[in-house]
């Protein structure tokens, strides 16, 4: 296991230096056909080029994404997820990518003649695009996708105009067109951008991570209904969790346990994606982890410690000091009703009402678990208990509309359907997400079989 570990850490850089010796070998042929002395200021950006390129093989290959060994070859498929998501690390993300080659691009029109040509510098970058991109996907070190062919080559003709830009200020030539070659892409770039932020907060409610970032490949899949689908539109209540209107959410509450447990809490809060975590420490320097959603106000304090139940006292003692204290600082609800589950620990729940598209008032759901050890510090604390409020009536599709989306493949899922795949509707049921603003909206989640073998449901938003 240590070898390959430690092959997997190499191949990276072996790559790094066949891509860097690659780039040197086509930069040196260029140089050849100059038939000039190399000038000292090209000699340094050269050595900035080498650099960037063996740093940028290794950033690709030794930190990998989210996803590894797949190939996504659906063009903006990436950019629809950033948008489903509205998450600001996949944002983060396609950034990173377009600035990756940047450097490349404005390296490149700095050196002067011969590199500063489109013909030489975009079959380079896109050869070394793929090459990174077949290495990441072959030792799954991440994806493939044709979204960072994209990004990549986009970031090169910007570094590029910007390079040339800066070449004509520095040689005192005229000035025009550079200048509006080298805005072009970040003024385009910018706008749609701000179009998207636009849209966005223009929005009423949000967007949905389970809205398909591409559309299914349906055209050798069969899909049939084996359901009564109701054709007619309605209505149903949207509700907002209420944790969306706090600014700064799982601080209070990290305070609190902290106070509560006599822990000192950290002042660096670590954000990654839509989580917030937070550090605690008691007087010994043991460790403990607190982790927040944005997204739900779901939290889970944890501690390395002992899980097993083995409490002084009795159990009721235990369980009423916990209560009251929840309860008194509003992260239960008195109407929760408590339990001892099969593992031994503290459980308290609250169920939804049974016509949430219809109630159309405030209501609190979710369920919190404690698990205890032998100290007084709990094992951990598990709560997706939230509170939803009231919005308004909206206007929803019907079921069978709904079907429709998943017979045209814009819905999401986990499994790849294969050709020749039966694909058939059994049932559909009106249940509710939380999208990126905090809305609870409703979706219709349909019961699916593959070839007559139950698979997992298909939910697909329910808004007009």
């Amino acid at each position: 296991m240590e070898l390959l570990l430690s092959l997997k850490t190499a191949f990276p850089l072996v790559i790094a230096l066949l891509v860097n010796l690659a780039l040197s070998l086509a930069i040196y042929r260029q140089w050849r056909r100059l038939r000039q002395p190399l000038q000292t200021y090209q000699g340094v950006l050269l050595a900035v080029l080498s650099c960037w390129a063996a740093a940028a093989v290794v950033l690709v290959l030794l930190f990998p994404g989210n996803t590894s060994g797949q190939a996504n070859l659906y063009l903006l498929s990436t950019f629809r997820s950033a948008w489903n998501q509205w998450s600001l690390t996949e944002l983060l993300q396609i950034l990173l990518q377009f600035a990756l080659f940047l450097p490349l691009g404005l390296l490149a029109a700095l050196l002067g003649e011969p590199f500063c040509r489109l013909r030489w510098l975009l079959p380079v970058s896109v050869s070394c695009t793929a090459t990174l991109s077949c290495a990441k996907f072959a030792l799954e070190r991440g994806s493939f996708t044709l979204d960072d062919l994209l990004l990549n080559t986009l970031g090169v003709l910007t570094g590029f105009f910007l390079g040339k830009l800066i070449w004509t200020v520095w040689h005192k030539e005229r000035l025009g067109p550079p200048l509006v070659k080298a805005l072009v892409l970040p003024v385009c770039c910018l706008v749609a951008l701000g179009g998207v932020f636009s849209v966005y907060y223009g929005s009423e409610f949000g967007n949905l991570a389970l809205s398909p970032s591409h559309r299914q490949p349906m055209g050798s899949v069969t899909v049939t209904v084996d359901a009564d689908l109701s054709e007619a539109e309605g209505t149903a209540s949207v509700y907002r969790n209420a944790i969306a209107s706090t600014a700064r959410p799982g601080d209070t509450i990290a305070s609190l346990l902290a106070a509560e447990m006599n822990l000192n809490l950290s002042s660096t809060v670590l954000q990654t994606g839509q989580q917030r975590q937070f550090t605690l420490t008691d007087q010994e320097g043991r460790e403990y982890a607190f982790s927040i959603s944005l997204r739900d106000g779901s939290w889970r304090f944890s501690s390395q410690g002992d899980e097993a139940v083995s409490v002084s006292g009795s159990l009721d003692s235990v369980r009423w000091r916990w209560e009251s204290w929840l309860t008194e600082n509003q992260l239960l609800d008195r109407a929760a009703v408590y339990s001892l589950d099969d593992s031994g620990s503290l459980r308290w729940d609250m169920s939804a009402p049974e016509d949430l598209a219809a109630y159309q008032n405030d209501f609190t759901a979710g369920s919190l678990v404690i698990t205890l050890t032998r100290g007084d510090v709990p094992a951990s604390i598990t709560s997706n208990m939230a509170t939803y409020q009231y919005v308004r009536e909206a206007e929803i599709l019907s079921p069978a509309e709904a079907c429709q989306l998943i017979e045209r493949g814009r819905f999401s899922w986990g499994q790849a359907l294969q050709r020749g795949d039966q694909l058939t509707v059994t049932g559909c049921q009106l249940t509710y997400a939380t999208d990126s603003k905090g809305y609870f909206q409703p979706v219709y989640t349909f019961s699916c079989t593959v070839n007559g073998e139950e698979t997992e449901a298909i939910s697909v938003s329910a808004l007009k």
